[in-house]
């Protein structure tokens, strides 16, 4: 890489041979030669082993395009005259060339890029599907939010040894041995603390299915990391064996016994440098430094992100503006959307389906800076980067509109919503939206209804939450169309009451009953039904309730047969 700046450096003196001839023994033409050729060193010293851009055709037209132009230039205004009376016409020309130059790189800037528009929605090669969210159960649904895994993170970085020479790095929902957790790598603060540790001392991880879960510290001793200098920075040590491929994300991913790697996401650029597409990872051990490549097609299983976020944001933004081209996505804006803007949250969230696979998943809204519902949602495999596009979310509430909702309601409490993930719970879309307190404390776990935002239940815990969702659903939405899925499908059942609960809450009464020969907990407020207030042991009912072959299931409506009513 250094030899490549002193290499390059020469594009940064005088490029005209004659000018070279008629001004070789001029003292301030060599210093002035010498300090341009010494700023070039420096420039490409930042470039490459800075910045360790990859080395290639496209790369060097890019970083050195503008540098050949400007000195082309700057010498035709400088040395236009060998003397008084002879012009030094291959500086002219060199000028002409140069401003030829910085016209070409122009288009390739502001021009070229609006061309392309149509090959960029092409490979992202998106499917349209009218399908539905497949349903989610509880145990599926990650309810710890990165602000609150970030807080009990730092708390245990506390308690590790030296814990001052390290920062908590980048928190990411991993699956590892079939539950989710997030999974923060520990970073050096800077220069100095990396010059006296040498290395970090391993990871935190922290359940993102349970709040309540403590956040542990895993020991891995860890050598190169995004954060160390020198040699030792990781993607430096991956530049020098790999100088032309382009990097495009890096994911701290522990395999299932716990051992870390850093899977770096590599690939090449397409249309000069404004398509890039992921080839596959470059799998590091951080400590020994030992690397594999793996195309796409043969990554461990192990590895949940392929396909880096920001490569999944861009994929979302071409396919939601450029079916029909650039032009349309400004004037006639048929069929065009945009990922909701979520007010500098996250708009791409990590979801993992019932089969373990993680989807960058975001919902689409019009291309309106007031727009609150969605036009349908996204999902991109993070593994192969295939994205799908459903439409069945069409006029629902938005993620930035279901934080709204929640800020609302915690208005007195000052409690934000984190980032919305959206899921399909007892049939419904509904928006998954954990709220935090201004230091980042998780307070209430909130389940918005997408089709309806009066429809919402909260909780100090996940199943409180589920259980008063479920009672939302049974209260406000009515008829069968409410749960039309067969993970919480409408069922009726006739039976004898074997015990009941009642407990008062505000200006209602909770009243769960069990029925003899059932082991589902039937759950109805008396707001919903008034005479369930007086429900007594060895009452028939006949009970119509939402079947979500959980423990705790919500009623929608009750018949008390003994007393008639």
């Amino acid at each position: 890489m250094l030899l490549l700046s002193f290499l390059l450096a020469l594009l940064f003196i005088t490029l005209t041979p004659s000018t070279w001839k008629h001004r070789w023994r001029d003292r301030s033409f060599i210093t002035w030669q010498v300090l341009r050729y010494l700023a070039g060193v420096a420039y490409g010293g930042f470039t490459w082993y800075v910045a360790v851009i990859d080395q290639s055709v496209s790369a060097y037209v890019a970083y050195y395009g503008w540098v050949v132009a400007g000195g082309l230039i700057l010498d035709a205004v400088l040395y236009s005259e060998h003397d008084r009376r002879t012009p030094n016409r291959s500086a002219s020309i060199g000028g002409v060339v140069g401003i030829l130059l910085v016209l070409g790189l122009l288009y390739s800037w502001l021009i070229y890029p609006i061309t392309i528009t149509k090959d960029q929605y092409e490979i992202v090669n998106g499917k349209v599907s009218e399908k539905d969210l497949e349903p989610m159960n509880e145990q599926n649904i990650p309810v710890v939010p990165r602000e609150y895994a970030v807080y009990k993170t730092e708390k245990v970085l506390g308690k590790v040894k030296n814990y001052f020479y390290y920062d908590v790095g980048e928190p990411a929902i991993q699956k590892i041995s079939g539950k989710l957790y997030w999974v923060t790598p520990l970073e050096y603060k800077g220069f100095f603390k990396w010059w006296r540790a040498g290395e970090t001392p391993g990871y935190i991880t922290m359940s993102a299915e349970d709040p309540r879960s403590d956040a542990r510290f895993v020991e891995a001793k860890m050598k190169y990391t995004p954060s160390a200098y020198l040699g030792d920075n990781l993607l430096r040590h991956i530049r020098k064996q790999y100088p032309d491929i382009v990097i495009m994300g890096t994911s701290f991913e522990p395999d299932e016994k716990g051992k870390p790697y850093y899977a770096v996401s590599y690939g090449y650029y397409h249309n000069y440098r404004d398509t890039r597409d992921v080839n596959g990872v470059i799998l590091v051990e951080p400590q020994s430094g030992k690397m594999k490549q793996y195309p796409l097609k043969q990554v461990p299983d192990f590895v949940d992100q392929v396909i880096p976020y920001e490569v999944a944001q861009e994929r979302n933004e071409w396919f939601g503006l450029y079916k029909h081209g650039w032009f349309n996505s400004w004037m006639g804006k048929r069929d065009v959307s945009r990922p909701t803007d979520w007010d500098g949250i996250n708009e791409l969230v990590a979801v993992f389906d019932r089969r373990g696979d993680m989807h960058w998943v975001t919902d689409h809204t019009r291309d309106e800076a007031k727009s609150g519902s969605m036009v349908g949602y996204t999902m991109l495999n993070s593994r192969t980067g295939e994205l799908t596009f459903y439409h069945g979310a069409n006029g629902m509430l938005n993620g930035k509109s279901a934080i709204h909702v929640v800020e609302k309601t915690f208005r007195e409490k000052r409690w934000q919503g984190t980032t919305p993930s959206l899921y399909n719970i007892y049939g419904e879309f509904t928006w998954v939206v954990p709220t935090v307190d201004s230091n980042g404390v998780l307070r209430q776990f909130v389940l918005v209804d997408a089709q309806d935002e009066k429809v919402l239940g909260s909780g100090d815990s996940k199943s409180e939450a589920f259980n008063n969702y479920q009672y939302a659903i049974s209260t406000y939405l009515d008829g069968d169309d409410a749960t039309p899925t067969t993970a919480a499908k409408i069922t009726k059942v006739k039976g004898k009451v074997a015990a009941v609960h009642k407990t008062v809450k505000q200006d209602d009464t909770l009243v769960q009953f069990l029925l003899e020969g059932e082991d589902t907990i039937f759950t109805i407020y008396t707001s919903k039904s008034p005479y369930a207030l007086f429900l007594e042991k060895g009452h028939k009912v006949e009970v119509e309730y939402i079947d979500t072959e959980e423990l705790h299931v919500a009623v929608k409506t009750m018949k008390n047969v003994t007393l008639d009513k």
